[in-house]
């Protein structure tokens, strides 16, 4: 989370797409999951019977910030090089 976080900061180019598509992908899914769960707690906290809607959320949420975000992250970090890859073995 520190490095997802933290580490566009550092960039000084930025571009606006990047961290709209951050966003999109990581804030949002995440803003929605808190929120449920919050509502959730108050809920059970009432007497009310926990839904599994919740359940489902957490996995699919949890899928969404395991894989997904830290690809998207690498591919932009990757991007990041202007395309020059070096072949190491080419200069030996």
């Amino acid at each position: 989370e520190f490095v997802k976080n933290v580490g566009p900061a550092l960039v000084p180019t930025l571009r606006t797409r990047y961290q709209m598509g951050a966003i999109l992908t990581h804030g949002l899914p995440f803003t929605v999951l808190w929120s449920v769960m919050g509502s959730e707690a108050a809920r059970v906290a009432r007497g009310g019977v926990p839904s599994g809607t919740l359940k489902r959320m957490v996995g699919v949420i949890s899928w969404v910030g395991l894989v997904v975000s830290p690809t998207l992250f690498g591919w932009w970090i990757k991007g990041l090089g202007g395309g020059k890859e070096e072949d190491v073995d080419a200069t030996t």
